[in-house]
């Protein structure tokens, strides 16, 4: 018959409303409106600490499911570089997030032969990190049966067009190397240009074409040539010569090449020499947070 509504609100913000009612007529007193109201604000703040509770818990799930994705996905990399005659094999990875869009890969081709791969998918998170894990099926799947590797890059192109969004898009260093020649042939899809260190000097390989996942029915050239002794190739991702120091300058390929050139000249091996590149570009950028995955993998000839 008689009511008395409290408005719920905390920190300025309106929870709800609390509604008391009497059997018969009554007037409500100062008092009995006072504590309404006190015993209003008292539940509002109880159940707003009761939803960010909540919050927590879920987010705290979801952190949970992707370090859970995350180790996955690192699983997915090499555990350690395969042993191949004449030539010494080395790679780092460092996510900047939990999940990554880069990754590398070495596939063992028919013949002896050994695939190389260094890949860099558009964007971060979750999104990146399913594309990574689907460029990486479709080449290797497509590896060994495409006979060349102009073919095996043509073919995952197709795929990713058919399957994702325009904006779903992807670098990629894809190198097939003989052992008993020596000979290396290489297709280029938009990637940073790798090194190939020889007596010294650096040159850039670029031949092949535009990125994946744009035009589907779009070709690609290869180049090849072979490799000395003591030669180097360095394959990296664009999180290593982008990286930024607090004074927004970036790592930039100079310090790429000079990183490089002191690993040769200290006589370390290919491992070393990929986390020699990491150990510059992290003293050149110091705690600056680094925005974008680093993916670095180093070939050396014995």
């Amino acid at each position: 018959i008689s009511a008395l509504c409290a408005p719920m609100r905390y920190k300025g913000q309106a929870v709800g409303v609390l509604r008391v009612y009497t059997g018969q007529a009554h007037t409500f007193d100062w008092f009995e409106t006072s504590l309404l109201r006190s015993i209003a604000v008292q539940a509002a703040a109880a159940i707003d600490h009761a939803r960010l509770d909540e919050e927590a818990a879920r987010a705290a799930e979801i952190r949970h499911q992707i370090e859970m994705a995350g180790e996955v996905q690192r699983r997915m990399m090499p555990q350690r570089p395969p042993e191949v005659a004449n030539l010494e094999l080395g790679a780092v990875h460092v996510p900047s997030l939990a999940v990554a869009g880069d990754f590398y890969d070495f596939i063992e081709l028919p013949g002896g032969r050994l695939a190389v791969a260094v890949c860099d998918v558009a964007g971060k998170g979750m999104r990146a990190s399913l594309l990574m894990a689907s460029i990486r099926a479709m080449l290797r799947s497509c590896a060994a049966a495409a006979g060349d590797v102009s073919r095996a890059v043509e073919t995952v192109n197709r795929q990713l067009c058919a399957d994702t969004l325009t904006a779903d898009f992807a670098t990629l260093f894809y190198a097939v190397f003989d052992p008993p020649t020596r000979r290396v042939t290489y297709v280029n899809a938009g990637h940073v240009p790798p090194l190939l260190v020889r007596d010294g000097q650096f040159c850039h390989l670029t031949t092949g074409g535009m990125i994946l996942g744009i035009v589907p029915d779009r070709s690609w050239g290869s180049e090849s040539f072979t490799l000395h002794a003591g030669d180097v190739v360095a394959i990296y991702t664009d999180g290593l010569s982008e990286a930024l120091n607090f004074a927004d300058e970036p790592f930039g390929r100079e310090r790429v090449e000079k990183a490089i050139r002191t690993a040769i000249e200290a006589g370390y091996d290919a491992e070393g020499i990929a986390k020699q590149c990491l150990w510059d570009m992290r003293r050149f950028a110091g705690l600056q947070t680094r925005f974008d995955d680093t993916t670095i993998v180093a070939m050396r000839v014995r």
